[in-house]
């Protein structure tokens, strides 16, 4: 990996330094480059370094003397363990891992579950990152990492969800949805064509995810065919998931899955459901053109943090049993919605003023706009009033959730709202941990891959919510991968013989980092964050 040292200026008029890596990578077959900034250039034209370039460098100095002696010391990078540790105590996901995989195994499977959520790289590129971080007794290289994967099989997996979902899911609201990951391996035989919802031209396979609407943890994961419809796959996650020991729950789910049949399906298995439905639905549209003056009342007000959304519960004895229609309306979203087509219908006329149409805005002039073209007084372009009129007065913004478990608007509107959760995760899947393509090309490493990924996805998933619920000015608006990346240099030196390890000098930002999760550490000889550390030792 070669390295170079570049100079690029902000829009601010700071020149910012940084470490430019290049290398070759294998599996894309072309050479890329990583960029980290050890500071910027002062007014003088002197290099001001930053604290993480400077504590590297203090550290890297350790590592030199100890690599003229180097059978007095080890340095290895704890920093990050010591922030993941903490939250998968919190999670417990490692006591699901052993009886399914055996210790060692359950062991590596968090070791490349932490590099994901810390580097999100190619795991064939885990092994220097691991060394450094003290998991190199494990001898993860890319041969072992493969061999590790194939060892991941659906019965072991099953063993671990029979835990885990015994350990998070009794009694709570499981959110569930599908995406597509496309892939470049041939030898898959998941990897068919079908509804790619990231529209690239691959072949994918389809992930569906089940998560608790309470603690937002993932659960229960499952990879099918890329062309396999919604219907069947739901067919299937009810079946696994009564196998596994969720026997009833309360399924919530996007558009994608209402139906007659799927509903029918839920409550025939005795399920509940919050799922919303689509405005093409015509019952749906009768039903708000006949509510939607009641809706807009103040006693339908709903505090949806901090602004006002209107609900109001329709009660009927339906198909699928006891079902509460909660309809709703927003207004400060259907203010934005009129402003944007305001400012639309403003470049429109501009445009027809001026006689510079534009082709893709064809279909606006025909709707909104009389054009009369006269010998005498040229082009005269006026407003269609009633189809404006018709657009302002639609039905946007108001939408209806359809349930058999939440009997007020309110607690249906939370249901959903956890969705975003499920949301967060794919992203978290797809980007930040090197799942937007597989590209190995054996089945079963794709399986064990995303495996890992979704041990990664749970801890991950847990440190977010942690981060979360402190206050931004209190965390100094750092974002979890921020703490991560603050904590990243702090290093244990262990020296062989009777002497007791010693830990580098926190920074104000790891201190900062290490108090508000409550880890602990060192500093000018005390102790801080003893009593808080759940079993996580800095000592």
């Amino acid at each position: 990996m070669a390295k170079r040292i570049i100079k690029l200026p902000a829009k601010n008029g700071v020149v910012y330094i940084y470490e430019d890596f290049s290398y070759w990578d294998k599996e894309k077959g072309y050479s890329t480059h990583e960029r980290k900034c050890i500071g910027k250039i002062g007014e003088d034209g002197q290099y001001t370094y930053n604290e993480y370039y400077r504590t590297r460098e203090k550290m890297e100095n350790l590592e030199r003397k100890a690599e003229r002696t180097p059978s007095v010391s080890k340095t290895t990078l704890v920093g990050q363990s010591l922030l993941l540790d903490k939250i998968e105590k919190q999670t417990k996901v490692g006591k699901a891992l052993v009886p399914a995989f055996g210790g060692k195994d359950a062991t590596a499977i968090l070791a490349l579950a932490y590099y994901m959520i810390c580097r999100g790289k190619a795991l064939c590129r885990a092994q220097p990152w691991l060394d450094d971080r003290g998991f190199g007794d494990l001898g993860l290289c890319s041969q072992r990492i493969s061999e590790l994967l194939g060892r991941i099989d659906d019965d072991k997996v099953n063993a671990f969800f029979l835990r885990w979902l015994g350990m998070q899911a009794k009694g709570r609201s499981l959110l569930f949805d599908i995406t597509s990951i496309s892939t470049y391996g041939k030898d898959n035989r998941y990897a068919e064509r079908g509804y790619n919802r990231d529209h690239e031209n691959l072949e994918q396979v389809n992930l569906s995810l089940l998560s608790s609407c309470f603690s937002g943890l993932p659960l229960w994961y499952s990879v099918m065919p890329g062309s396999m419809s919604d219907r069947i796959v739901l067919d299937y996650v009810l079946e696994m998931l009564k196998k596994l020991g969720i026997p009833s729950f309360t399924f919530v789910g996007d558009r994608g899955f209402y139906s007659d049949s799927n509903l029918k399906n839920l409550a025939d298995r005795g399920h509940k459901f919050t799922v919303p439905v689509p405005s093409s639905v015509s019952w749906q549209k009768k039903m708000i053109k006949e509510n939607r003056d009641e809706l807009r009342k103040p006693e339908n007000a709903i505090d949806d943090e901090g602004t006002i959304i209107y609900g109001k519960t329709l009660y009927r004895i339906t198909g699928y049993g006891r079902t509460w229609h909660h309809l709703y309306y927003d207004p400060a979203r259907k203010e934005k919605v009129i402003a944007a087509f305001m400012m639309r219908l403003k470049k429109c006329r501009d445009e027809l003023d001026s006689d510079k149409p534009v082709e893709s805005h064809q279909k606006m002039y025909d709707t909104y706009f009389t054009i009369r073209d006269t010998p005498k007084r040229g082009r005269r372009v006026s407003y269609n009033d009633e189809a404006i009129d018709g657009y302002v007065n639609n039905d946007s913004c108001y939408w209806l959730l359809i349930s058999t478990s939440a009997k007020t608007a309110s607690e249906a509107l939370l249901q959903y709202r956890k969705r975003n959760d499920v949301e967060l995760c794919f992203d978290d899947m797809k980007n930040m941990l090197d799942l937007k393509r597989l590209r190995n090309h054996n089945e079963r490493t794709v399986k064990g891959k995303v495996f890992v990924n979704f041990v990664s996805l749970i801890i991950l998933s847990q440190l977010r919510r942690t981060v979360s619920d402190i206050p931004e000015k209190e965390k100094h608006y750092w974002s979890e991968h921020d703490m991560l990346d603050k904590v990243d240099s702090y290093a244990r030196i262990h020296f062989t013989g009777k002497y007791k390890d010693v830990y580098t000098t926190p920074t104000a930002s790891q201190r900062k980092v290490f108090d508000l999760l409550g880890i602990k550490y060192q500093f000018k000889g005390k102790n801080h964050n003893a009593d808080k550390t759940n079993g996580t030792d800095s000592d």
